[in-house]
């Protein structure tokens, strides 16, 4: 299936009937989406078909940062005794109708190739994702992201680890 995934724009982008089977992950998107873009909280692209307006699947990007106690003490002990600078993957979802499709594969790889993008003008270190569920912590295990200690939702993935041709 080919997905066409780019920034937000409200005139455009069609978010009526969107419903992933997640109220808090659907509820941003109808509710504070525009809000968090109008004062730069995060960036959020949507996946529509070609020539279509209807989204069906988006994700949110912002800034962020771990403390070096978030981490495990083997990955702590390699950086530098200050905050960790990371990429927060605030939120992925992909509307009820294309689950089992591929869109959230080629979402998460848009979001990765992204944040490579910006990490060529800003340190960063790592994406970190909350994960809503276990399902979705399963989800991101399968690319990669690893749990932090005593946190089994919240998932890192080192920029180091993030094949620089991430691609569907």
């Amino acid at each position: 299936m080919h997905w066409l995934i780019e920034h937000f724009n409200k005139a455009r982008h069609t978010r009526t009937g969107f419903d992933c089977g997640k109220p808090p992950l659907t509820g941003f998107l109808h509710n504070f989406m525009t809000q968090y873009e109008k004062k730069n909280f995060g960036r959020t692209y949507v996946a529509v078909r070609s020539g279509e307006t209807q989204m069906l699947g988006y994700y949110t990007l912002a800034t962020s940062e771990l403390s070096l106690e978030d981490l495990s003490e083997s990955e702590a002990k390699k950086l530098p005794h200050h905050p960790v600078p990371v990429v927060l993957l605030a939120r992925l979802a992909a509307d009820q109708t294309v689950h089992g499709q591929g869109l959230g594969k080629a979402l998460l790889n848009d979001a990765l190739r992204r944040v490579l993008q910006v990490s060529e003008h800003v340190g960063i270190h790592a994406v970190v994702v909350d994960a809503i569920d276990d399902d979705a912590a399963k989800f991101y295990q399968k690319y990669g992201f690893t749990a932090l200690p005593d946190q089994p939702h919240k998932l890192l993935l080192p920029l180091s680890s993030i094949p620089g041709d991430t691609h569907d």
